[in-house]
């Protein structure tokens, strides 16, 4: 939708009596809509094969971390939240 049209949606929002606390459970609800609509998005084709590009460009480049450097950035990371 653009811009004018959601504006059009907004001023028929606004031609409604709607109280502060209507108001508040209308954009609670939207933005837990927006939150699980945004979580759900599946990566496409595309970002599936640059991210596996990446990676392997990381591995050939030795831009990699050993399972001990992994550990040992895992314990101190508990460490300090801890």
């Amino acid at each position: 939708m653009n811009v004018a049209g959601l504006q059009n949606v907004w001023q028929t929002i606004m031609g409604f009596n709607l109280t502060a606390a209507n108001k508040r459970w209308l954009a609670d609800h939207l933005y837990e809509q927006a939150m699980r609509e945004e979580a759900l998005q599946p990566y496409t084709m595309e970002e599936i094969d640059a991210r596996l590009d990446m990676a392997e460009e990381d591995v050939a480049a030795g831009r990699v971390y050993s399972k001990a450097e992994v550990s040992d950035m895992m314990n101190e990371y508990i460490q300090k939240h801890s």
